[in-house]
């Protein structure tokens, strides 16, 4: 029973009377939680309606005949607890105060919820999914139902949604806009148990875990990005210049020469002239930047005469694709994420000279275009209302050591909480039955699978200890190898399975034979969904039978040989395209090479490997994978196992 929960009954035994002014009700007007609204899918297992109202106030809930009460803490919260509904119960769920407030929800359906989240390949719509002209047209069904959670980013923890979400009807005039993943997972698993799907779908492309991650849950390693974090929540100015002075620190320690940031009128006069800064550099004509992704130094000058010099201003840029950290005479003044947004920073007096005035950016591109761009004027507006362009537009280009600057806490993408606090906490303690999680792109290159364990805690901090996890490990993308080589798709990809392995309710679900290799974004989300809700149905639902496909459970020596046995099999293995399964590697130390492979029933030997301590199969970026479960048709999944001694 959560500590808020009263029972209609002790009140009445104990003939408690509750009377509080009705000006300090008044003032606190009956609120649900984000999630609370029309056409809703109510959880049908221990739903909490949660909300706010007086510090005090009781509050009851009735759905379906049944009615259950609260009293709102100190703080005007209240959790009411429902009790089990049979699966596609619907009609109105109402809540009301003891003072008479009352808001009524129409056509509430009982069932199961998912929260689907992550980053661009969760994000992406079914309009961009393989056959989508026909899954639009077929996809009428009232029993599968969407919220899609808008992106808002926000420093400190919210209590509620900016403006409410609203539930959609899985139908041909709504299906098209949401994420496909999320739902083919729910076209799927409804088929498979016949009851009410509801999905809410919080995601943006490019974001790192992190910043789905509450401060909780990221301390003590992410101290100081948190610190910063709040200190921005307070006063943004004081934070954007520490940040700026942190990335200066980070320029040196690196080992970069010089100061860029710092460059005077006469420094940048020995940078490259900008072709044109209305252009992304890939249109420039330069062989070095037609394909770069990355960093790069612009710089201009602006001159102003004494008088102009002493007054406040604000410094336009116009539009950067992806992130820009901007200086102005040596002094931080901004930072920003976003190709969408015009870059807009407030000098203060005492901020500009007489003279010639430098403005440095240093602009990091993610992919595809980067770089200024577009038609709006780049130039200082003075208090007075006077405009002045800045000229003589400069580029400098990034040693390859300093690809990868470090990201303000406050970014959307690459900072910290910042997700979490504006998408996730406003959901409250909603009662959902599992998460579908399809992110790590954006971490490639970094160790994941600590991260990964302490999502894990901490969403089921919020909505609750079951908390079931569905993981997508990532797709095959990028080039393909013809000798064994380190990859950090394939590393994280191990982080996944190995998270997902020692917490004990969550399950994986591989897109290792689905993804592409000149696509981050495959489009095959169909594949991907069934196999989520194969998953989700084994997992929860008690459905027997093999959650994600061949998983590697020991590898043993035999002589001059190795045995590898598997779990999580239901048939014997297939290889396709060969006669024997490709892409294992035995590796002695650090070197690794491509081994054969016979395979028999549910065990595979390679042959020679007697000198290997590890095994990787399917190890890179893009591998070619034929090695599957001939019953169920799931591929063997990629791994890293050591040689049992």
């Amino acid at each position: 029973m959560r500590p808020y929960v009263f029972i209609l009954a002790f009140l009445a035994a104990t003939q408690v009377s509750v009377a509080w002014p009705t000006a300090a009700r008044d003032a606190v007007p009956l609120e649900l939680d984000g999630l609370f609204q029309d056409h809703m899918v109510l959880p049908r297992h221990a739903a909490v309606v949660s909300g706010r109202a007086a510090p005090g106030e009781v509050v009851t809930v009735s759905f379906f005949n049944i009615s259950q009460l609260a009293a709102a803490d100190d703080t005007g919260r209240f959790q009411v607890e429902l009790p089990d509904f049979a699966p596609g119960k619907s009609g109105r769920l109402s809540v009301a105060t003891a003072s008479g407030d009352r808001i009524e929800l129409e056509d509430v359906v009982s069932g199961d919820v998912y929260l689907c989240s992550g980053q661009s390949n969760m994000q992406a719509t079914v309009r961009r999914a393989l056959n989508e002209d026909v899954v639009i047209s077929n996809s009428a069904n009232d029993l599968i139902r969407m919220a899609t959670v808008q992106v808002n980013p926000s420093p400190k923890p919210l209590d509620k949604f900016p403006s409410p979400v609203a539930w959609q009807k899985a139908a041909p005039e709504t299906v098209g806009d949401w994420s496909a993943t999320c739902y083919f997972f729910a076209a799927a698993l409804q088929k498979r148990v016949q009851v009410p799907i509801g999905l809410v779908h919080a995601s943006l492309g490019g974001s790192n875990i992190t910043t789905w991650m509450s401060p909780q849950a990221l301390l003590p390693d992410y101290a100081a990005a948190e610190n910063l974090l709040s200190l921005y929540a307070d006063d943004p100015d004081k934070a954007g210049a520490e940040f700026g002075h942190s990335f200066e620190q980070w320029w040196k320690n690196s080992g970069a020469p010089g100061t860029p940031w710092a460059a005077s009128a006469a420094d940048l006069r020995t940078w490259q002239a900008a072709p044109d800064v209305a252009q992304n550099w890939e249109k420039w004509g330069l062989r070095e930047l037609s394909a770069y992704d990355g960093p790069l130094w612009y710089g201009a000058t602006v001159t102003l005469t004494g008088e102009q010099a002493a007054q406040a201003a604000t410094l336009e840029l116009g539009r950067v694709d992806d992130i820009d950290q901007t200086w102005l005479n040596g002094q931080p003044v901004g930072f920003t994420s976003g190709a969408g947004s015009e870059r807009r920073y407030r000098v203060p007096a005492g901020g500009l000279v007489a003279g010639d005035n430098v403005v440095v950016l240093n602009v990091v591109d993610l992919w595809s275009f980067g770089g200024m761009y577009g038609d709006a004027p780049r130039q200082l507006k003075l208090a007075d209302g006077t405009v002045v362009a800045l000229k003589d537009w400069r580029w400098y280009p990034v040693p390859a050591a300093q690809k990868y600057p470090p990201r303000a806490p406050w970014d959307a993408t690459g900072g910290v909480s910042i997700l979490k606090n504006g998408m996730i906490s406003p959901m409250g303690p909603f009662g959902f039955a599992g998460a579908i999680w399809y992110q790590g792109e954006s971490n490639v290159g970094q160790p994941y699978q600590g991260l990964l364990t302490r999502l894990f805690k901490d969403w089921r901090g919020q909505f609750g200890k079951d908390l079931v996890f569905a993981v997508v490990q990532l797709a095959n993308n990028g080039p393909r190898v013809t000798q064994p080589t380190e990859s950090g798709w394939a590393r994280l990809r191990e982080d996944q399975r190995l998270a997902v392995l020692a917490d004990g309710n969550a399950t994986l679900a591989t897109a290792i034979d689905i993804g592409e290799p000149t696509d981050i974004h495959p489009a095959n989300k169909q594949v991907l969904g069934e196999r989520l809700s194969r998953a989700m149905a084994i997992q929860l639902y008690g459905f027997n039978g093999s959650e994600s496909g061949p998983q590697i459970k020991s590898v043993v020596r035999v002589g001059d040989r190795l045995v590898l046995d598997f779990d999580a099999m239901e048939g014997d293995f297939v290889t396709y395209s060969s006669h024997r399964a490709i892409g294992f590697e035995a590796c002695a130390g650090d070197v690794c090479r491509y081994v054969d492979a016979e395979v028999n029933g549910k065990s595979v030997m390679l042959l020679p490997a007697a000198d290997a301590t590890r095994v990787r199969f399917c190890w890179a970026d893009s591998p070619t994978c034929n090695l599957y479960d001939g019953k169920t048709g799931l591929p063997a999944v990629p791994f890293e196992q050591t040689v049992a001694p």
